[in-house]
């Protein structure tokens, strides 16, 4: 599956009746929420998807597509089945589905491309229901690949509607894997610098998030001094989650391109198998690990490298930074020890390119010989 994003441009006559729709199906949502916890109180089980479409049958009136509704059904039966899948394999960190609240609802979904919505001939427009406004402008800045499937319209924080078009990709590769002759190569990522490969290259951390907590800390002390429920205080929250909204963007654009050099230009990948909920546990660097989102870019990096015939391995985590890449001694060393030396055979390196080569090696990989296949060198100062 791969999604496309693109920004619609509509009149305040469309403009009105998709924040109508969004509004109406937010209550719906609840009100079927609702439904499902009288019913596990009065019997003890939940509805199905079924039984919520044909209860909530009819209840969009003239804001909600019928299909939207069913939308909504499935969304909150999705939600039931993931919480109950977690409770019975003891996971932590998904709840029993809440009520949405109008800063957590921005998306209308519609369910079927083709028959529901559609993007007109002429690529200008897109077709949705007629309680939507009908034909809404849209600019497709790039084509679509694959068969969609479902669309997305969602209210941004910078006020603007986004057209999400989910697309149905056939699985294929620029070249097959057998007669690939790029190479091999580890990465190892981190908070002093974002990532740091085998090779020695390392792409600098842009630290978004940090860069932005002064302007961050004046817009919510700003918001912080209006009062609750008053224009003003509502239009300073929407000037908070703006900023959020371009850090997010600024960090996911570097993540696309940092991982599109590696995606390409190298057969094997491999990375450690972090358990990122667990290091978020250490308070000191939590906020760090965060802003940096290696689940992220790695979830990226796997993507990219499918799409290219190339693989990302995982490996474990273990003893990476401390074992001697050239001796296999292990060297033990805190945090803030920036550079490996090894005392019983005189290897010394930097810790992340000592710790990147020693990931390479756990997957039974042959190392690169230190140059990018393409040249690229991009990897030592990317454009952020």
């Amino acid at each position: 599956m791969k999604t496309f994003e693109y920004r619609l441009y509509m009149n305040k006559d469309q403009a009105r009746s998709l924040m109508a729709c969004l509004v109406e199906s937010r209550h719906i949502y609840n009100a079927m929420l609702e439904r499902v916890k009288q019913q596990y109180e009065e019997q003890g089980t939940f509805p199905s998807k079924y039984a919520l479409e044909h209860a909530f049958q009819g209840h969009g009136h003239e804001h909600v597509p019928a299909t939207t509704v069913q939308m909504l059904a499935d969304r909150l039966s999705k939600s039931l089945q993931r919480f109950l899948a977690a409770k019975q394999n003891t996971l932590a960190g998904i709840g029993f589905p809440r009520f949405k609240t109008p800063n957590r609802w921005h998306s209308i979904s519609l369910r079927q491309y083709g028959k529901d919505v559609s993007v007109h001939e002429d690529q200008k427009y897109l077709i949705v229901p007629k309680k939507l406004g009908h034909f809404l402008k849209i600019k497709m800045h790039r084509k679509l690949e694959g068969t969609p499937k479902t669309v997305h319209l969602v209210y941004r924080a910078d006020g603007h509607w986004y057209a999400v078009i989910v697309c149905e990709t056939d699985p294929h590769t620029q070249h097959a894997p057998p007669s690939c002759t790029h190479p091999a190569i580890g990465i190892d990522v981190g908070l002093k610098s974002f990532l740091t490969d085998s090779q020695g290259h390392t792409v600098e951390n842009p630290r978004f998030y940090r860069t932005s907590q002064r302007t961050l800390r004046r817009k919510q002390r700003t918001m912080c001094r209006r009062k609750k429920g008053s224009h003003r205080r509502r239009k300073a929250a929407k000037n908070v989650a703006k900023t959020h909204l371009k850090i997010h963007r600024q960090r996911r654009d570097h993540h696309f391109k940092t991982a599109k050099s590696y995606a390409e230009g190298y057969q094997h990948i491999v990375v450690e198998d972090l358990q990122i909920s667990t290091m978020l546990k250490n308070h000191h660097l939590s906020k760090s690990i965060m802003d940096a989102s290696w689940g992220a870019f790695l979830a990226i990096l796997s993507a990219k490298a499918a799409s290219a015939g190339h693989e990302v391995t995982r490996v474990n985590p273990r003893f990476t930074s401390q074992k001697c890449h050239q001796c296999g001694e292990i060297v033990q060393k805190s945090l803030s020890v920036r550079t490996h030396i090894c005392p019983f055979c005189g290897y010394v390196a930097d810790r992340d390119v000592n710790a990147a080569q020693n990931i390479l090696s756990k997957a039974g990989a042959q190392p690169s010989d230190g140059k990018h296949p393409d040249g690229d060198a991009s990897l030592r100062s990317p454009r952020l």
